[in-house]
């Protein structure tokens, strides 16, 4: 059996170890503590932690500007896409009458002539139908009248002025 005296110095010698570890552990913060020391005072660190301060505050205030620029541009967007519609519609119905227009003035005076043209080309086709349906006698009596030479060859006479 282990007596006390040998418990005691079994718990001494691990006291030692633990304290001894401790000292080195201690020294180990203290080293570093001082590399920390050196680094945090590096004064190229500072300059370099201090312009990306600076480089992170500008891309902020970049940021809110580009933000209300967009809400700025969002608030005139419409109103222009709607002027540019509307100016575009009013150029285009314009247009269109602009050429309404002009087609119906340069057409009005053919289209006169056309409907005259029609009106005879109807009378000749009914004096032509009437002038088919003659008899002899009918046609003797047409040709006395007008003034006409007999012509008994030609079914029809020879009609002059058209």
């Amino acid at each position: 059996m282990q007596s006390s005296l040998d418990t005691f110095r079994a718990q001494r010698e691990a006291a030692d170890q633990v304290h001894a570890r401790l000292a080195d552990v201690a020294l180990l913060l203290e080293q570093l503590a001082k590399q920390v020391d050196a680094v945090a005072g590096n004064v190229d660190l500072r300059t370099l932690l201090r312009d990306e301060r600076d480089w992170l505050r500008e891309a902020q205030q970049l940021l809110v500007d580009v933000r209300r620029f967009r809400k700025q541009e969002k608030r005139h967007f419409w109103p222009g896409v709607w002027r540019r519609w509307v100016l575009a519609l009013v150029f285009a119905l314009s247009s269109a009458a602009a050429a309404g227009a002009g087609y119906a003035g340069w057409t009005e005076p053919h289209a006169r002539q056309l409907a005259e043209l029609t009106k005879r080309s109807e009378l000749v086709d009914s004096i032509e139908a009437r002038m088919a349906t003659l008899t002899p006698i009918e046609r003797r009596q047409l040709e006395k009248l007008m003034g006409w030479k007999s012509f008994d060859s030609s079914p029809l006479p020879a009609v002059r002025g058209f």
